[in-house]
């Protein structure tokens, strides 16, 4: 097991994939997302977990996790177990959600005794990547352990990609017309996955740097590593992993259910 920590961000809402609650509590094949992708964390050797889950479903979320913990058997019979600490997210913004998530690790790090200095690696994950392999996570504890403080994990982008301007106004249609501005060269640019991996100073920083655009969606970050290349920090990619989609609209969970089915 390595010295890893994670966040797993599980406060979101499942009205695109068509339900009520929680999308963390989805079940993908009979298990909720919220498991599975806290299984490949503690699996890839992460040795804690925050939750933050939607501020009215934290004790229900705890159910998922008895004691306190997340237990792996092994085929031989040996299991491990992974403390998780299950907290409040905020309906601000994820980046805020984060944030609390962040202040929630070392609460679970000073209760077991665990290493949380300024280069341990910290993860940030999102519960919808259900299917991430472990070794995808590896690769990412890897890097960071390596001594990179910023790292994503990363697919080539295959779409043509255009940049449009706003919207035109036409008196005969109305199918949203935009006019295409440019067409961007896709041989730089990639698709960004979760998890992503910080030392914990450089995410910390981070965060504390940008705590005012937390406030609503509007403003803030869509992803962590936004943050650190804010504060002009260096975040480097390594290969992601097509299982690792995000699971948001009942295409995504029937796509999702099929790759189970075939595996």
């Amino acid at each position: 097991m390595s010295t890893a920590l994670a966040v797993l961000t599980a406060a979101g809402s499942g009205t695109r994939l068509g339900c009520d609650g929680p999308k963390a509590l989805v079940e993908l094949a009979g298990t909720t997302l919220l498991e599975r992708s806290a299984r490949g964390l503690a699996q890839a050797g992460v040795a804690g977990i925050v939750v933050t889950a939607p501020a009215d479903q934290v004790d229900a979320f705890a159910t998922y996790f008895p004691d306190g913990r997340i237990t792996l058997t092994s085929g031989q019979g040996e299991s491990c177990s992974v403390p998780v600490l299950v907290v409040a997210g905020s309906s601000a913004s994820r980046q805020a959600s984060v944030a609390l998530g962040l202040d929630a690790l070392e609460t679970l790090a000073e209760t077991h005794g665990m290493c949380l200095d300024a280069s341990t690696p910290v993860l940030v994950h999102d519960a919808a990547r259900a299917l991430t392999p472990p070794d995808a996570i590896r690769r990412v504890i890897a890097a960071v352990t390596s001594g990179y403080n910023a790292v994503i994990p990363v697919l080539p982008v295959t779409d043509t990609l255009k940049q449009v301007g706003d919207s035109t106004a036409s008196a005969h249609l109305d199918i949203g017309l935009r006019p295409v501005v440019a067409t961007l060269d896709r041989s730089t640019l990639v698709s960004v996955q979760t998890p992503q991996g910080f030392a914990w100073s450089t995410l910390r920083e981070a965060h504390e740097s940008a705590r005012t655009r937390a406030a609503n969606e509007r403003t803030a970050a869509t992803d962590d590593a936004g943050l650190v290349e804010d504060t002009g920090g260096q975040v480097m990619t390594v290969p992601g992993d097509l299982l690792s989609m995000k699971v948001t609209t009942r295409l995504d969970l029937a796509l999702a259910t099929l790759l189970l089915d075939q595996s």
